[in-house]
C-alpha cells in the first residue's frame, strides 16, 4: 500500500511539473516623463523583469517616427531591438535599457512593445511576460511656461516659540515679533502654499539687539516672487543711545553681532556699566564699536572716551585707508563729496572726468597718515604723486591750447570760405550784369537793322510801281501815234 502511494505521488508530480514550470511570470515596463518640449530630448527606460532568473530575452520598442527621433540607445545591437543573455550561470532576474528620443512636433504619441519574450534559466521554458505602453505629450515652450504655477504665497509663517503679529494671512506681507534680551537666534518656519514653489530666508537666523529685518522670499514655478517682511525685535532693556548726523543708533552689546574689519582684533571696552565688544588696531590706535540704526544696519564707529566718530575705511586691493578730515586745499585740485561703497567721503580730484581721487587718510596696516591716490576702477591706493598731477595738468593744458589753436584756425578757415563765396557771388553778378547789357545792346541793334531793311523794301516797292506807271503811259502814247498814221 505504501508503494502504491509513492507511485501515485510520483506520477502526479510528473503531470503537474509543466504547470509549475510555466507558472513563471514577468513584465516589460516602459517608463519616462509624461511631457517634453519640442526640440528637447526625452529619456525612456525599458525594464524586463522576471520572477525567476532569465537566461535570455528579446524585445522591441515601438514608436511613431513622425513625433519622435531616436538619437541613442544602449541595446546590444543598437536601435530599438533588445536581445541578450545572462553572463553568469545563475541567470538574471532583470535587464534595463535606456533610449533617448528627440521630440519633433507637438501632439500626443505612444511608446509600446512590438514583441517580447524571455527564457527561464533553470529549464529553458518561456516566461509569461506582460507589457505596458507609455503616452507622451509633446508641447511648445510657450505652452510649458503657460502651464507653470503662479502661486507664490506662503501657507503659514511662524517664529518657533513666539507669536508674530498680525495673525498670518497670505496676502499680508509685513509682520513683527518681539523676543527677550540676549536672544541670539530664532527659527523661522515658512510653509509654501504650492509644492512647486521655493522659499528662501527661513530657517535659523542670527540676531542682533534691536530690530532685525528678515525677508522671506517665495518664488513660484513660473518665476514670480513675493517677499514677506518679518521684523524680529530683540529687547534691549538698557540701550546705549548715540546720535550722529541726525541718525539714531544703539550700541551693540553682543560679540556675534559685530564683526571686526580687516587688520583689527577682538577687544572690549567699558561703556557705563556694560562691557561692550570692540575691535582694536595697534597701528592706528583706534578702538571700534558697533552701532545699529533702527533699520538694523550695523556701522563701525571710533570710540574714544565717550566720543563716537563714524569709521570711514576704503578697502582697496592693496591698501586699506581710513579717510581723515583735511580742512586745507590741494593746489590745482577741487574738493568734492563722493560716495564709495555706500559711504560719503570728502576727496580731491582733477576734473569731473577723472577716475582718480586724492584722499587724506591713515594706512590701516602702518598707521601712517598721508595723501593717497585712489583708482576708482581698480580700487587700488598709491601714495599721492604731485609731480604726476602737475604733469597731467601740463598735458591737459597743452591739449587745451592745441584745441584753441585748432578752433581758431577752423574759424578763420570758415571766414575765408565764406568771404570767397561772397566774392564769387559778387563777381558772378557783375559778369551777369555786363552780359545783360551786351545782350540788350545786341537786341537793340538787331531791331534797328530789321527796321532799316523794312524801309528799303518799302522804297523798292514804290519805285517799282512808278516804273510800271511810266511804262504804261509810254505804251499808250505809242498806240495814239499809230492810230494817227493810219
Amino acid at each position: 500500500m505504501k508503494k502504491i502511494k509513492i507511485l501515485l505521488f510520483t506520477l502526479t508530480s510528473i503531470f503537474l511539473m509543466p504547470i509549475f514550470v510555466h507558472a513563471a511570470s514577468g513584465s516589460v515596463t516602459i517608463s519616462s516623463t509624461n511631457q517634453v518640449v519640442t526640440g528637447n530630448k526625452i529619456t525612456v527606460t525599458v525594464k524586463i523583469s522576471s520572477s525567476v532568473p532569465m537566461v535570455s530575452w528579446e524585445a522591441q520598442l515601438g514608436y511613431d517616427s513622425n513625433y519622435l527621433q531616436l538619437t541613442s540607445a544602449n541595446t546590444e545591437a543598437g536601435g530599438v531591438k533588445m536581445a541578450g543573455y545572462a553572463t553568469t550561470s545563475a541567470g538574471t532576474k532583470s535587464k534595463s535599457y535606456t533610449f533617448t528620443f528627440k521630440a519633433k512636433k507637438t501632439g500626443s504619441t505612444k511608446l509600446y512593445m512590438v514583441n517580447y519574450m524571455a527564457v527561464a534559466n533553470d529549464d529553458m521554458s518561456e516566461i509569461d511576460l506582460s507589457a505596458n505602453s507609455k503616452t507622451i505629450s509633446i508641447i511648445t515652450q510657450e505652452q510649458l511656461e503657460a502651464s507653470y504655477s503662479k502661486d507664490n504665497n506662503l501657507k503659514s509663517l511662524e517664529v518657533e516659540g513666539y507669536q508674530i503679529t498680525p495673525e498670518f494671512n497670505k496676502d499680508t506681507l509685513d509682520y513683527s515679533v518681539t523676543v527677550p534680551e540676549g536672544t541670539k537666534m530664532v527659527n523661522v518656519i515658512a510653509t509654501k502654499n504650492d509644492g512647486k514653489a521655493t522659499v528662501s530666508g527661513d530657517g535659523e537666523v542670527a540676531l542682533v539687539e534691536g530690530a532685525n529685518n528678515l525677508k522671506i522670499v517665495v518664488r513660484a514655478e513660473n518665476g514670480s516672487e513675493k517677499t514677506y517682511n518679518l521684523v524680529v525685535n530683540v529687547i534691549d532693556e538698557h540701550p546705549i543711545n548715540v546720535t550722529d548726523a541726525g541718525t539714531n543708533y544703539t550700541v551693540i552689546k553682543v560679540r556675534e553681532s559685530f564683526t571686526c574689519p580687516a587688520l583689527y582684533t577682538d577687544s572690549e571696552v567699558t561703556i557705563g556699566e556694560f562691557t561692550i565688544p570692540a575691535c582694536h588696531n595697534d597701528r592706528t590706535n583706534y578702538t571700534l564699536v558697533g552701532l545699529k540704526d533702527k533699520e538694523g544696519n550695523v556701522v563701525s564707529f571710533i570710540y574714544d572716551n565717550g566720543k563716537y566718530t563714524k569709521y570711514k575705511e576704503i578697502v582697496g586691493t592693496s591698501l586699506n585707508i581710513i579717510v581723515l578730515n583735511y580742512d586745507g586745499v590741494l593746489d590745482k585740485l577741487t574738493k568734492v563729496n563722493v560716495k564709495i561703497d555706500g559711504q560719503n567721503y570728502e576727496v580731491f580730484r582733477l576734473n569731473d572726468d577723472s577716475k582718480f581721487y586724492v584722499v587724506y587718510g591713515m594706512n590701516v596696516a602702518t598707521g601712517k597718515k598721508d595723501f593717497y591716490t585712489y583708482d576708482t576702477v581698480n580700487k587700488t591706493f598709491t601714495l599721492y604723486n604731485k609731480e604726476l598731477t602737475d604733469a597731467l595738468l601740463k598735458q591737459n593744458n597743452l591739449y587745451f591750447y592745441v584745441i584753441i589753436v585748432f578752433g581758431v584756425g577752423l574759424f578763420l578757415s570758415l571766414i575765408c570760405i565764406i568771404s570767397l563765396n561772397v566774392n564769387r557771388k559778387k563777381a558772378k553778378k557783375a559778369i551777369d550784369d555786363v552780359n545783360l547789357k551786351i545782350d540788350k545792346k545786341s537786341k537793340k541793334k538787331e531791331k534797328e537793322e530789321i527796321k532799316e531793311e523794312k524801309d528799303v523794301n518799302e522804297i523798292e516797292v514804290v519805285n517799282d510801281d512808278e516804273d510800271e506807271e511810266e511804262y504804261n503811259i509810254l505804251e499808250e502814247d505809242k498806240k495814239k501815234k499809230k492810230r494817227k498814221r493810219k
